[in-house]
């Protein structure tokens, strides 16, 4: 426990271990791994250990950039892994990305996540803005988001191909106001009194769906004059 930077109810982030989490770990692997890249820009080109350590190395030793893993805190198991990116201390917004790994984990692990690291960016990096993209084909993790003040923000057209197909994706943000607005609302606790329960209201028509349609039609209608 002591080794963890942030600790949640589920899970706890720490600074990843090359040795454990890369070398002796499955976190390489994860990237070659179809059901795990499949609405992720990853998955395209073979991922091998001596790559994963680079790139993290890099991502360590940057001031723009946070990466912390997750682990199951009833297992010790690591089970995925979670960044602020682009940290911008000027503008006062980051990207936030996860990728769970992992093929049992807590049902409530990515929301708490999230949760956590986006906290994290506000009330620690004193940043007012935190957003990410997101393939449409994950607009379930879209509603989750919702529950923890994530909203739509922007639907872009043909940013992903696979299997002969072409996919759009959204954008979803969180500003501070509405982190603090969701706040107070819930007395101080951000997940509420329960994350089972909190998750349990999730939203269930396709929002990422509703968004896309308004954006076609936008453009189907004939000009004014």
């Amino acid at each position: 426990m002591s080794d963890y930077f942030i600790i949640g109810e589920y899970i706890g982030l720490r600074s990843p271990d090359i040795e454990q989490d890369i070398y002796h770990g499955e976190w390489a692997n994860w990237f070659n791994d179809e059901s795990v890249t499949r609405y992720l820009v990853h998955g395209v080109y073979p991922n091998s250990i001596e790559s994963q350590v680079a790139y993290i190395k890099s991502k360590l030793a940057s001031d723009r950039s946070i990466v912390l893993a997750i682990d199951d805190i009833n297992t010790g198991e690591m089970i995925g892994v979670i960044s602020l990116d682009s940290i911008d201390l000027i503008n006062r917004l980051a990207d936030i990305a996860i990728v769970i790994g992992a093929k049992k984990y807590p049902c409530c692990a990515p929301i708490e996540a999230m949760g956590l690291m986006t906290q994290h960016a506000f009330e620690k990096l004193n940043l007012t803005k935190v957003q990410a993209g997101q393939h449409v084909g994950l607009w379930k993790w879209v509603n989750t988001l919702e529950l923890i003040g994530y909203r739509l923000e922007g639907y872009i057209l043909d940013t992903h191909k696979r299997n002969f197909k072409s996919y759009d994706s959204v954008r979803v943000g969180i500003t501070r106001e509405r982190y603090l607005e969701l706040l107070r609302s819930r007395g101080g606790a951000y997940f509420g009194e329960d994350i089972r329960s909190l998750l349990k209201t999730r939203r269930k028509e396709n929002m990422c769906e509703v968004l896309g349609k308004m954006i076609r039609e936008l453009y189907e209608l004939p000009t004014q004059v």
